[in-house]
């Protein structure tokens, strides 16, 4: 047995004597899923309900139960988005994973369903929630709304110091703004820098009169996320790894198609193509809003991060993509390189999004 396969047996031992109600905190690439998928062995639900933010964790949880030859036909399946559709039915079990996404609505239709469980003696109604990557301020919320405590904790750390993940080295590319090509903005001929000051002095002036700021400040993310001197870095360090496996995410898909790489997004059909990368084949591979959570890219060890928010949890789950411990590959160690302009309101989203990791592996240049 694996010091991985052991800790996955004590934490879920951890939950089941805690009470069987609570947030199991266990960092990415660490095996969330097979953890629970203990528990289901050792207390033997009559019936399940899981529920995820999308169907790629769907597949993952599909697999694993095959994997481990555990029949999976007590089981519902529903993303986050249509709990609402289970308040009427009752569980034994119901597993919310990646339960640091839930929305406000979806909270509630979760408070629902544990509320609906409390007048049923028939039905246990246990509850597990699963992450990677909880903020403080995530899990504040996820107790108050929910009464969900987290009942154990595997730190990014400690997996590192064990050996269950591999160790990394983030690398912060910070680049100017574009100031010498013109862009349309809006009937505008302006560099993306000039319409960025523009609209930070519209910002400063609208907060001063009390007027909404929203619209404003959402243009001037979109910058950010088409700026063409962030493009042209992630291309000069796609150059410089050509012949090595590296997955981009980017915040739009005009700059994951222009990046002269394959990529997928919504609004492209190459699932296979981007499942073909996930199982290792070829180099390169662009991705917008897709592969942050319950995909497993073997092997990677280094990803580029061409566009971020200010969500601490969003981050480490995309740098985590690369973190999976490779037993062919003991001296492995995850390259991740951020690219952030000179922008004082990125540098902050930056600084705040990186709560999650040690600050002695960040690197600025």
């Amino acid at each position: 047995m694996t010091l991985r396969d052991q800790r996955q047996l004590e934490f879920a031992e951890q939950w089941i004597t805690s009470g069987k109600f609570g947030i199991l905190n266990l960092c990415p690439r660490f095996g969330k899923i097979r953890t629970s998928i203990n528990i289901i062995k050792k207390t033997n639900p009559r019936n399940i309900l899981i529920a995820y933010p999308d169907n790629k964790i769907k597949d993952s949880w599909q697999a694993d139960f095959e994997e481990l030859e555990h029949d999976d036909s007590n089981v519902t399946y529903t993303t986050h988005l249509s709990l609402k559709k289970q308040l009427d039915q009752l569980y034994d079990l119901i597993i919310i994973d990646e339960i640091h996404l839930l929305s406000e609505a979806q909270i509630e239709a979760v408070k629902e369903l544990i509320h609906n469980h409390s007048y049923q003696s028939d039905y246990n109604g246990d509850v597990l929630g699963l992450t990677g990557t909880l903020s403080s301020w995530t899990e504040k919320t996820l107790e108050q709304e929910l009464s969900l405590f987290v009942v154990a904790e595997y730190p990014i750390a400690k997996a590192i110091e064990e050996g269950v993940i591999v160790d990394y080295q983030i690398i912060v590319r910070r680049v100017p703004l574009d100031n010498t090509v013109q862009q349309n903005f809006k009937g505008k001929l302006r560099t993306e820098k000039k319409q960025f000051d523009a609209l930070t002095w519209a910002i400063n002036k609208s907060e001063k009169d009390g007027k909404n700021t929203m619209f404003l400040r959402l243009a001037r993310m979109r910058i950010i996320q088409n700026s063409i001197a962030k493009r042209d870095c992630t291309k000069r360090i796609l150059q410089n790894f050509k012949d090595e496996r590296i997955l981009v995410f980017c915040g739009v898909t005009s700059i994951a198609d222009s990046l002269g790489i394959p990529s997928y997004h919504s609004k492209k059909n190459e699932k296979e193509m981007f499942e073909n990368f996930a199982s290792g084949d070829g180099n390169h591979m662009a991705v917008v809003k897709i592969g942050n959570t319950g995909v497993t890219y073997k092997p990677l060890n280094k990803v580029i991060i061409n566009y971020f928010d200010s969500n601490g949890e969003n981050l480490a789950q995309k740098i985590n993509r690369c973190m999976a411990m490779e037993y062919d590959n003991p001296e492995k160690k995850a390259m991740i390189y951020i690219i952030c302009s000179t922008e004082d309101v990125e540098l902050k989203w930056l600084n705040k999004a990186l709560e999650f990791f040690d600050k002695s592996k960040i690197k600025f240049v």
